[in-house]
């Protein structure tokens, strides 16, 4: 697995290359844009005035087809749901997290290649708009994210422990893959620290620090 969209690696839309499955995103695009008002003055030039930014956006296709090991319906259904739920999302390409907290699917679209001979799909490509999920000014301005900060302390027994500070961008799955080589090792972490984290594990903020085992 290379990455995934979703609220955790194990139900969202998991990007996979293997032997028997092949699932990854393609044409992908992030931007961002301004906002700016126009004052106009009499016989002479106008004045702009920066107000403010819009949340960004990202966009990709992906290829979801029977003979590559993938169910096009059940990948359509997660989509469907995350979209109609207005759910937060991570997302992870190649272990690095994108995006300052989280995406929200705004729309998609599925161009129906083929069906099977009793009119199920089997092959689509869907194109995914993400728009930017903003909770609140201190979870998503630059001031608001300390630089990344690995520190080891001492435990009682002697040992060598570690902890770490949430940065933007980051999410269990790509801290796990930072100490631990493997982001579905993002568990030992959510285990370890389920009382600063809460019940969400997809809900981590910028400051925070993990204790990682």
């Amino acid at each position: 697995m290379i990455g995934f969209l979703g609220k955790d690696p194990d139900d969202g839309i998991q990007f996979i290359v293997s032997r028997e499955v092949f699932r990854t995103p393609a044409n992908m695009t992030w931007g961002g844009s301004a906002r700016y008002a126009i004052h106009e003055r009499h016989a002479t030039h106008a004045l702009t005035e920066f107000a403010g930014l819009d949340p960004d956006y990202f966009a990709f296709d992906i290829l979801l087809t029977a003979e590559l090991g993938v169910d096009p319906m059940a990948e359509l259904v997660k989509l469907w749901t995350y979209e109609r739920d207005g759910e937060a999302l991570g997302l992870s390409i190649g272990g690095h997290g994108y995006g300052k907290h989280r995406w929200s699917i705004k729309k998609h679209e599925t161009k129906m290649e083929y069906t099977d001979k009793v009119g199920a799909l089997y092959a689509v490509e869907v194109s995914v708009d993400l728009l930017e999920y903003l909770k609140g000014a201190d979870q998503n301005t630059s001031s608001a994210a300390p630089a990344p900060v690995v520190t080891a302390t001492e435990t009682s027994g002697g040992s060598s422990g570690t902890t770490y500070t949430v940065k933007k961008g980051d999410c269990l799955w790509t801290i796990a893959k930072k100490f631990y080589g493997s982001g579905s090792d993002w568990k030992k972490i959510y285990e370890a620290n389920n009382g600063v984290i809460g019940g969400n594990p997809n809900l981590i903020y910028p400051g925070q620090t993990f204790t990682i085992p």
